[in-house]
């Protein structure tokens, strides 16, 4: 009896010191910790995922980012196959269609000769008749090889387009389409996570403003029961605050293990970050025109190596053959046959030579704007693993906050429960 008069006049001195609003009353017996515990929660929950979110967009943009740097590569190379073949590799190809017309040219004339040799030995009865249709059979051969390519390099001097640089149109545009998918999808994928980005953080701020209210009156709960002066706990409190307490437990063990985690991904991030500084040092640290000659021109120069030994050695066989053709040890046919060696080594090899100073001239200068595109693309990269990690930073900070601090508040509410009294608890 005594303990209930005391207690409404504490009531009634609570009620003259708070504001006479009815939105400011309190009223312990509906005031839910449960309630308050839950807003925190969601609250840190929705932070939590806004961090997240924001890093796996970087995340996705840093992908979106590489994906299109291959594709703009990639045309580059595209760009550069066409341009090398219409400004320099056109003429090394009319180059080698000119000397096939004049290798096959000489040949229908040794050729001519053969036959005519074969139809005074056929008529004085020396051959076989189809000896004879053999060596008409291959003067018709090679006229019509002489046709075909005499109209192939006509065509090609006409500019009408040769089969190569269809080829070459062809794979520019597949690759200009594809670099404009891959710019549009990812343009549209990272709108579309812009926005859910936003309407988190909608939620957060309405939380946010939730919490708030929620902590004012679990203020003003704990200032009521702080002037109370009865410190006993009823035995439906004492279970609560013995379930908080193994959930405090658990929080504090969540705040240990998001720590550790936290640690391992930094450590990756920061790997991988390292690694494409590397890679932007190695550029700086390498002059231009220092790196090492490509496998293309190495093999071209191989192969005017190879022509010159060609040339040599058929230049020695011709010189051999017109000596002992003045001596007449052999025909004026056989001896033909390595003067035409001789010819097809010598444009052999000053076809390889073009070749070669064509494609090392427009080699060395696509890789120079090739290496500059890579450079700025691992800047890039630096820049943007740069960023991934402080959000990922920001949302390991935010994760682990999170458990700490629910860890907190159920260490807060503890405090009041044991400080709600019997009568106040039912």
């Amino acid at each position: 009896m005594f303990f209930i008069l005391r207690l409404n006049v504490c009531l009634l001195t609570l009620l003259i010191c708070l504001p006479a609003a009815a939105q400011n009353e309190v009223d312990v017996r509906v005031t839910s910790w449960q309630s308050y515990l839950k807003v925190h929660s969601q609250w840190q929950e929705a932070r939590q995922q806004h961090a997240l979110l924001a890093a796996e967009h970087a995340h996705a943009v840093l992908q979106w980012e590489s994906e299109k740097d291959n594709a703009e590569r990639e045309l580059l190379v595209h760009q550069y196959e066409l341009k090398a073949y219409r400004e320099g590799l056109r003429e090394v190809r009319l180059t080698a269609l000119k000397n096939e017309v004049v290798v096959i040219t000489e040949r229908v004339k040794q050729a001519d000769v053969r036959r005519s040799w074969s139809v005074k030995l056929a008529n004085r009865g020396l051959i076989s008749q189809k000896e004879l249709e053999a060596d008409e059979i291959a003067v018709e051969r090679l006229n019509g090889q002489l046709k075909t390519k005499k109209e192939e390099l006509k065509q090609e001097q006409q500019e009408q387009g040769s089969v190569r640089e269809t080829e070459l149109l062809t794979a520019l545009e597949q690759a200009t389409t594809k670099l404009e998918i891959i710019r549009q999808d990812g343009a549209k994928g990272k709108s579309e996570r812009e926005e859910v980005l936003k309407q988190q953080m909608i939620l957060v701020k309405s939380l946010q403003g939730e919490l708030q209210k929620s902590q004012a009156e679990f203020k003003r709960l704990r200032e009521f029961l702080e002037m109370q002066e009865s410190n006993a706990s009823s035995q439906k409190q004492n279970q609560q605050i013995l379930q908080l307490e193994q959930e405090l437990k658990t929080s504090e063990q969540a705040v240990i293990d998001a720590r550790t985690q936290s640690d391992d991904r930094m450590a990756q991030w920061q790997s991988r970050l390292d690694s494409a500084k590397q890679v932007v040092l190695q550029f700086k640290n390498t002059p231009e025109g220092s790196l090492p000659r490509s496998v293309a021109i190495q093999n071209q120069e191989a192969a005017v190596q190879s022509a010159q030994e060609k040339v040599n050695q058929s230049i020695q066989n011709e010189t051999w053959a017109n000596r002992v053709l003045k001596k007449g040890f052999i025909t004026q046919v056989l001896y033909e046959k390595y003067s035409l060696q001789l010819l097809e080594a010598r444009l052999d090899l000053a076809l390889q030579q073009q070749r070669f100073a064509v494609e090392s001239s427009l080699r060395a200068m696509h890789e120079a704007v090739l290496r500059e595109f890579d450079l700025q693309v691992a800047t890039r990269e630096v820049a943007a693993l740069s960023e991934l990690l402080r959000l990922n930073q920001a949302y390991s900070k935010t994760l682990i906050e999170r458990h700490r601090e629910h860890a907190s508040r159920q260490q807060a509410v503890i405090s009041v429960l044991k400080l709600i009294p019997d009568s106040l608890g039912d």
